[in-house]
């Protein structure tokens, strides 16, 4: 397969599926293989082969590994949204547009768990307190620790201005956690400001 990537970048890329260590690859062929493998067995072998290609083929590593989060995100909610499609066509029978829409469209359902826990700490922080921190214990998330701890340092400080000026990339689900939580960190602060 064509690859735009080094064994140790596509292994890397493996990493994100992987909750333990791997090892080094022999040679790119092996590195993809592995790969391959893995995505499988996360994401499914009927949605793989187009994934991989699409993955190992982008221009960038930043690009792949974007790709690979959104693969693994769009297939993450389909678990568990299978379930909660049926409940809901049997109060719309008589439409039958709005249960396609359902099954074509599981993710962003307002009613699932983590919709209403995110509206709830979004509520909370209009309210002026801090969300809590993200859960960065996963090897995946190794290298953006310290930009963490820096977020929740100034946080703690109330320093909203500091916040906004820390630049965060939301390419792939690290950052964009982190972007979340600085966000929300702000409306926590100035809604302590307005109500003072």
């Amino acid at each position: 397969m064509f690859t735009n990537f080094s064994a140790v970048q596509i292994n890397r890329l493996a990493q994100h599926l992987s909750a333990a260590p791997l090892g080094r690859s022999a040679s790119v062929a092996a590195a993809a293989e592995r790969f391959e493998r893995l995505l499988a067995a996360k994401i499914g072998a009927d949605r793989a082969p187009k994934a991989i290609k699409t993955i190992l083929t982008a221009p960038g590593f930043e690009t792949a590994e974007g790709r690979l989060v959104a693969e693994i995100d769009a297939c993450e909610p389909d678990g568990p949204a299978e379930p909660a499609a049926p409940p809901a066509a049997p109060e719309q029978a008589a439409e039958p547009a709005p249960v396609v829409e359902q099954s074509a469209e599981p993710a962003p359902a307002p009613s699932s768990p983590r919709r209403r826990r995110d509206a709830d700490v979004e509520a909370k922080a209009r309210q002026g307190e801090l969300p809590p921190a993200p859960d960065f214990s996963a090897p995946t998330h190794a290298r953006f620790r310290a930009k963490l701890a820096a977020l929740v340092e100034l946080a703690g400080k109330a320093d909203a201005t500091g916040l906004r000026a820390i630049p965060i990339n939301p390419v792939s689900s690290s950052p964009k956690a982190l972007a979340r939580y600085r966000d929300l960190a702000v409306l926590a602060i100035e809604a302590r400001e307005g109500r003072a």
